[in-house]
């Protein structure tokens, strides 16, 4: 898996990778245990973020595009 980057609004390196579609058990046992965050089952390639910040919930893609709270 790729390394996670730092927040681009707070610089915090508190930072997860975000998972589409529909979680199996093991994908729901790594949310729970705070490896992963769950994007939802439906997928929009253009319009979703891949890291998401556990300090300030700021999500973007791994291009810089920055997605709203």
């Amino acid at each position: 898996m790729e390394k996670p980057p730092t927040c681009l609004r707070c610089s915090s390196d508190a930072v997860l990778p975000i998972a589409y579609g529909l979680p199996s058990p093991e994908m729901v046992e790594e949310s729970v245990a705070g490896r992963v965050v769950l994007g939802g089952c439906l997928i929009f390639p253009a319009e979703t973020a891949d890291w998401h910040c556990v300090g300030c919930a700021h999500e973007w893609r791994g291009n810089g595009t920055i997605f709203p709270l």
